[in-house]
């Protein structure tokens, strides 16, 4: 008898599970972005960075990559497509509070800039750069701006 109690609360436990996992939101990684990919993996990479899943089809990202030319501005603009999207645009993660800024700072000796994502100045060394943003879209955005405009 107390065999079936478990089997039974083992299932019951695992139906739960289950339920709650399949209706579970999407959770955007916007380090996934891999801002220097070729374009189709780059496209992939939004997908999983800003909308939190994979793309539905490579027909989509096919069409996605024919606006991803060799200029960064242009991985820039395609990412902010995805940010402004409807899909993105009604999850929670869009309506979370903007109150995160990018600040970069300049080191002369190797010529060259750091970027931090922070709520509130980080110091006299830093510079306001951009913001602000949700903390998702100024962590996303902070590599980008490392990855192209560093002169390292």
């Amino acid at each position: 008898m107390k065999k079936s109690y478990t089997i039974l609360i083992a299932t019951i436990l695992a139906v739960t599970v289950l339920c709650v996992a399949l209706d579970a939101e999407a959770v955007p990684n916007p380090r996934a972005i891999q801002w220097r990919a070729s374009p189709r993996a780059f496209v992939t990479s939004l997908y999983v960075g800003v909308l939190g899943r994979q793309p539905e089809s490579q027909a989509v990202v096919n069409g996605w990559a024919t606006q991803v030319n060799t200029t960064p501005h242009s991985r820039y603009q395609v990412f902010w497509r995805f940010v402004n999207s409807p899909e993105y645009q009604g999850s929670r993660w869009a309506r979370q509070k903007r109150e995160y800024n990018i600040y970069r700072k300049y080191y002369m000796k190797s010529d060259s800039w750091e970027y931090s994502v922070s709520k509130g100045p980080l110091g006299a060394d830093y510079y306001p750069h951009a913001g602000p943003y949700t903390f998702g879209v100024a962590m996303a955005l902070r590599d980008y701006f490392e990855t192209f405009y560093t002169r390292r």
